[in-house]
């Protein structure tokens, strides 16, 4: 039993060596269409992880920049400012809350410009952020509620066009991929079938010794998938460059770019190079290499 074992090991190991014998021979064969390939590969993987770099950033500065936009609550002169804060504070969606009194305003007002003498009709105003820039229309509805507070204010022509503008970064980031990720089907499929008319002769003689279909069909999926895999490592050469860009715009408007994104983005890019590259190449075997 253990020999048995032990032989289909080694003939697991022989046929393992053969296809990546076979592989690197089909890569020497296509040669300089190699560095067409990858270079293709590594120029669009490029576009893609940039943007995909990108999106992420501006989707993370626009919740900065929208959490930093402040919520003004007006409280009622009856009322309870304390109670106000205390029920504010409570929401989920709140990170801060701070207070400028009505004398402090007033105050304020009357160093800035020439005001009558009249008494303070200034409310203590409570300045509310959210924890993220999609809850500040559900923060303000519940402030709104509140019978301590008597009127809300918040720039929402600036918060809605912050949304939006996250909206179509992801949109165009999808449709990138989209295009992007048929083109380079397109093209590695092509190289892989110039390769299939090469080896024709070979692959018929293997196909009549009895040779199974997926020894014959397994080299040309690897040679597509190290097209990718190779074009995704070139292609962290231009994504770091972003990231260096986006850091150094980070650090002008005073926000965090954080580095565990480029892990992610770099992670995507290696699994869309492997999983594009060795893709084209099934869908140009199976129409192909009729075996």
């Amino acid at each position: 039993m253990k020999k048995n074992s032990k032989k289909n090991l080694i003939t697991d190991i022989r046929i393992m060596f053969r296809i990546g014998a076979e592989t690197v021979k089909l890569l020497t064969q296509a040669g300089w269409m190699n560095l067409v390939v990858i270079t293709t590969m590594a120029a669009i993987l490029s576009i893609f992880g940039s943007l995909f770099r990108s999106s992420i950033a501006l989707s993370s500065f626009i919740n900065q920049i929208g959490s930093d936009l402040e919520i003004s609550a007006y409280v009622k002169n009856n009322a309870s400012t304390k109670d106000a804060i205390f029920r504010i504070k409570n929401l989920p969606e709140v990170s801060k809350v701070s207070l400028t009194t009505k004398e402090k305003a007033w105050s304020e007002m009357k160093r800035q410009m020439k005001v009558p003498n009249i008494s303070n009709p200034l409310p203590d105003t409570l300045h509310v952020k959210v924890k993220k820039q999609e809850y500040t229309t559900p923060t303000i509805a519940k402030i709104k509620k509140m019978e301590e507070i008597e009127d809300v204010r918040f720039t929402k022509d600036l918060s809605d066009k912050i949304q939006r503008a996250s909206d179509i970064s992801n949109i165009v980031t999808l449709v990138v991929l989209f295009i992007l990720g048929g083109l380079t089907m397109f093209v590695i499929s092509n190289t892989i079938n110039l390769a299939i008319q090469s080896k024709k002769t070979e692959i018929e003689i293997m196909r009549l010794m009895g040779v199974y279909n997926w020894y014959i069909r397994a080299p040309f999926i690897l040679q597509g998938g190290l097209y990718g895999f190779t074009g995704a490592l070139l292609a962290l050469i231009p994504i770091n460059f972003v990231q260096g860009e986006l850091d150094n715009l980070a650090r002008f408007l005073g926000l965090v770019n954080g580095t565990g994104a480029l892990n992610v983005v770099m992670l995507s890019v290696f699994v869309l190079g492997v999983f594009v590259g060795a893709g084209g190449s099934l869908i140009s075997v199976r129409k192909y290499l009729k075996i």
